[in-house]
């Protein structure tokens, strides 16, 4: 598995571990509130955290009542994510598995499957949701966020002027798919991590080949007040950095 095609690399993983504790703030402001707000009441609920990572939102589930298994191809992260848990005092299994092969789970057994930021890392997509389709529940849900397609991609890029804020979004070769270095994602040392573009339409139709209908789509921004505290994100509200879809697996 080279690095670049792998589902968590060591940079990932280097940027995953530094944000355990702090979600980072574009993931803090923008993502989880946007996830959690489509998910809403998760009590008593069974739900999968694919691409934990090192369990930033597992554990956010886990306050909220549901029943959590978390899964992430890297053993490192599922170690830093159980350290964690076990000094906060989460109930969470962790699992070490690829996306594309869940077999140490049953099927049938989740009524919601969630992927944080987490489908850009994977090599497989339609490999990984015939996973998830066998792992849900009829009725259930499979609730995911990714960088925004539309505008996240190899060749977009802010233009700037002698103003620091950014004047406007370039982008281009959007039918390119590929793998990226994501500007959004900063290592521990500066570096980028790789990531790769599908198109939106990629997406949807690896859903419904499965059997899922989307049926919720959400393009976050980062409200007034935060923005506020958090300068930096304003860039956020102008042209949203993330896609959030909730797609139903259906009652026969």
């Amino acid at each position: 598995m080279t690095q670049e095609t792998s589902s968590y690399g060591e940079l990932a993983a280097s940027l995953v571990a530094q944000a355990a504790e702090s979600g980072g703030d574009l993931q803090r402001y923008v993502v989880a509130p946007a996830l959690l707000s489509m998910l809403g009441g998760l009590s008593g609920k069974h739900v999968l955290d694919l691409c934990c990572g090192a369990g930033y939102l597992s554990r956010r589930l886990a306050t909220m009542g549901a029943h959590v298994t978390a899964v992430d191809a890297s053993a490192r992260l599922i170690g830093i994510a159980s350290e964690i848990s076990r000094r906060e005092n989460h109930c969470i299994n962790y699992v070490v598995a690829e996306p594309t092969d869940l077999s140490a789970i049953e099927d049938s057994v989740f009524d919601d499957i969630i992927c944080n930021m987490g489908l850009m890392f994977v090599r497989d997509l339609p490999g990984t949701v015939a996973e998830l389709a066998r792992l849900v529940k009829l009725g259930g849900r499979f609730v995911f966020s990714v960088l925004h397609p539309c505008f996240c991609m190899p060749d977009a890029c802010w233009v700037s002027s002698d103003d620091p804020r950014p004047l406007y979004r370039i982008v281009d070769n959007y039918f390119t798919e590929g793998w990226h270095v994501s500007e959004t994602s900063p290592g521990v040392r500066g570096d980028k991590v790789r990531v790769k573009h599908r198109t939106l339409s990629t997406y949807v139709n690896a859903l419904s080949a499965r059997g899922f209908n989307v049926r919720r789509i959400a393009e976050p921004r980062p409200p007034a007040e935060i923005i506020t505290i958090k300068p930096h994100l304003e860039i956020y509200a102008r042209i949203p950095p993330v896609l959030v879809i909730e797609a139903i697996f259906p009652y026969i």
